[in-house]
């Protein structure tokens, strides 16, 4: 009984042995950092600017402050200091470029001189995500710009 529990005893270190072997071989040829990054880049889906995008991002994102049908009016809007834009005004918002648009939504309000209750959604959002929204709030306000500042 003695022998077979020692036998026992040395195949499952040898096992665990053998396991751990493997485990560092496999770590050890671990790509580097810039191939890891790479391969991380290529498993994000690409996103297309697009209106849909826009308003899903737009309807997730902006609606509790700047309602549903952005008129400024969202859930949030009477407990702010500042009340937030319209963006069904067309006057309004032919006064603002995509440009200044899509700084706005980057950076915040308080980056671009507007109220400091506007978050800064650029690292939520991306380059993508902050374009398509610009196409629909040109949809909303049916508008275009009329400065190229």
């Amino acid at each position: 009984m003695k022998r077979n529990q020692s036998k026992t005893t040395v195949l499952f270190a040898a096992f665990c042995l053998s396991l751990m072997l493997c485990t560092f071989a496999s770590a050890s040829e671990t790509p580097p950092a810039e191939a890891a990054q790479e391969a991380t880049e290529e498993a994000k889906p690409k996103l297309t600017v697009s209106l849909e995008l826009g308003e899903v991002t737009y309807k997730h994102y902006c609606t509790p402050c700047h309602g549903m049908k952005g008129d400024g009016t969202g859930f949030n809007a009477g407990s702010l200091l500042v009340k937030p834009a319209n963006h069904t005004d067309a006057k309004f918002m032919s006064e603002r470029n995509d440009a200044k648009l899509f700084d706005t939504i980057n950076l915040g309000g308080v980056e671009v001189a507007k109220s400091t209750l506007m978050p800064p959604w650029g690292a939520t959002l991306g380059d993508e995500k902050i374009k398509s929204v610009v196409l629909y709030l040109r949809e909303l306000c049916q508008c275009k710009a009329t400065k190229s500042w």
